[in-house]
């Protein structure tokens, strides 16, 4: 007959069946808990990272892309199609603001300030397929043909940019179209202009003085220069100090418009043209 397994004894039985002890309890937690904070910690200045990356690629296209656009059209300001034609003769002075961008201009002006954040150009259209900011024709007609000027007052493109709720835009005067967005991320913009004082026409045209005031009625302005102030549309938690807001102020922009409290990635960016249809 098969002898019966031997019982374990009482106390052979209860060190059997003990469990972890307190101590190692918590020596546990404590070990799954680091892990636990590492791996936030990593996830959370990635996420961090990815954020800034994100901020600043988003700033350095749109200033690129707003900066290609005042470039290219700002500097058609005063273009005639024939170049002999008299200022005066291909822009008429406007017998009342436009009623779709307010712009109003004396004779033979091409281009003013109607405040220290927008600018009002004009100029006569290269040919009849070609079209303001607005998508807008300009409607040339028997005038299509090459260096053949318009009648006064007709053919002109008349265009506005300023700023709108964060963005650049562009108001042309035909009624039928709307505000055209330049650029977005926009947070301000300042202008500095190179005036020609009209007082002593025998001079020339030049560049006699930059002024960030805006430009009195004799004074014609001749070049620009810009800084645009960026700002990313997510909010940056983590990142180096950045120096943008004390180097907006000292460009001559408004202190108010740049928040260094870090939680807003920001970009300067800035350009200048000389109006080569308005100097000699």
């Amino acid at each position: 007959m098969r002898a019966r397994p031997s019982q374990p004894t009482s106390r052979a039985a209860r060190a059997w069946q003990r469990g972890v002890t307190l101590v190692e309890l918590m020596v546990s937690i404590a070990i799954g808990l680091f892990i636990v904070l590492v791996a936030t910690t990593i996830y959370v200045r990635g996420l961090s990272t990815v954020n800034f990356r994100v901020g600043q690629s988003e700033n350095l296209n749109n200033s690129r892309y707003a900066l290609n656009v005042l470039d290219n059209e700002l500097t058609k300001a005063g273009y005639r199609r024939d170049p002999t034609q008299d200022i005066a003769e291909a822009f008429p002075a406007d017998g009342a603001a436009n009623a779709t961008n307010a712009c109003q201009f004396d004779v033979g002006q091409a281009i003013y300030a109607p405040d220290d954040k927008s600018l009002c150009l004009r100029y006569q259209a290269r040919d009849d397929a070609e079209t303001d900011c607005g998508g807008a024709a300009a409607g040339l007609g028997a005038f299509a043909g090459p260096y053949v000027p318009p009648a006064a007052g007709t053919g002109l493109f008349v265009e506005r940019y300023t700023l709108s709720d964060g963005s650049l835009v562009c108001q042309s005067g035909q009624a039928t179209t709307s505000a055209v967005q330049v650029a977005d991320g926009v947070r301000d913009v300042h202008f500095e202009f190179g005036i020609d004082d009209m007082s002593d026409p025998s001079k020339g045209r030049h560049v006699s003085a930059y002024k960030t005031a805006v430009p009195a009625s004799h004074e014609v302005i001749r070049s620009l220069r810009y800084a645009i102030l960026m700002n990313s549309t997510g909010k940056v938690t983590q990142g180096m100090a950045s120096t943008v807001c004390s180097r907006w102020a000292e460009a001559g922009g408004t202190a108010t418009s740049c928040n260094a409290d870090g939680s807003q990635l920001y970009q300067l960016a800035s350009g200048s043209l000389t109006l080569r249809n308005l100097m000699p």
